[in-house]
């Protein structure tokens, strides 16, 4: 879209000129409203890319900020929408069913990390959830390892699916707001291309202007070819009214139809 506004701004910007100072007016405000869509675009696609990947105690946190009950049972649905789904939506897969916030999850994470990996006193009971595990019982020690295997798959899915949920939350708005965004940049397009097909404005001749009349060279006519001094009296720049005195031999003359002659005005 930026390459297609450019080449139509660039190309056309000086014949937008010579239509008038208004069209020129309004070709900015249509480049600038086109270029605030393109701009508005590549952010929300950046954000979409940038959609930050939050670890498992910062979802904790979210989670506990919003109608958690911290340290007791959830009594209230969150308001936010992504602890909602991770919550509420996905609970059964991403925190099991005896737990209803993601803080149960990361401080079961905790101990069953600790309990698996730190040397443990002879006889220790390390209760996670409502189970209570007795270290010197190897089925409870197998199970807590099991358990612990278990937690740091469901933390990880748990990242995952906030990270994803990010991700298609800003898509969505990418997607809702190009279909605002190509609005005004499409209008814009349309106004520039308008723009461009204006015919210029001549510029009327209100005053003498000196003149320098180059004729075509016509055989039959010595005073053809030449460089002659003049003054513009009338008509516009583009067809001036045109006043030669007499000077090098040519009579003085006054021509009406310049067409097929080169006019310059003379810079002082």
């Amino acid at each position: 879209m930026t390459v297609l506004l450019a080449s139509i701004h660039l190309r056309g910007f000086a014949s937008i000129g010579e239509a008038g100072v208004w069209a020129g007016v309004l070709a900015l405000i249509g480049a600038t409203t086109a270029l605030c869509s393109v701009l508005w675009t590549l952010y929300a696609a950046a954000a979409v890319l940038a959609a930050p990947r939050r670890s498992l105690d910062e979802l904790a946190m979210l989670d506990r900020a919003d109608n958690s009950n911290f340290p007791n049972r959830r009594l209230e649905e969150p308001k936010s929408a992504l602890v909602s789904y991770l919550v509420v939506e996905r609970r059964m897969d991403l925190l099991g069913m005896s737990r209803d916030a993601i803080w149960e999850l990361a401080r079961d994470l905790a101990q069953a990390l600790k309990a698996t990996t730190l040397p443990q006193p002879p006889g220790a009971k390390i209760q996670i959830g409502t189970y209570t595990y007795n270290t010197d019982d190897d089925s409870d020690s197998a199970a807590l390892v099991s358990l612990a295997l278990d937690l740091e798959t469901r933390a990880q899915r748990v990242v995952d699916a906030a990270a994803s949920f990010e991700t298609r939350c800003r898509f969505k708005r990418l997607r809702k707001g190009m279909k605002v965004a190509c609005i005004p940049f499409v209008a814009s397009v349309l106004l520039l291309l308008w723009l461009q097909t204006l015919p210029p404005v001549l510029m009327n001749v209100k005053k003498p202007i000196e003149v320098q009349v180059i004729t075509p060279k016509v055989n039959s006519d010595p005073c053809s070819g030449r460089v002659l001094e003049g003054v513009a009296i009338g008509g516009t720049m583009d067809e001036p009214i045109v006043v030669i005195p007499s000077q090098g031999g040519c009579p003085p003359k006054k021509i009406t139809d310049t067409d097929e002659l080169i006019v310059v005005p003379v810079l002082k």
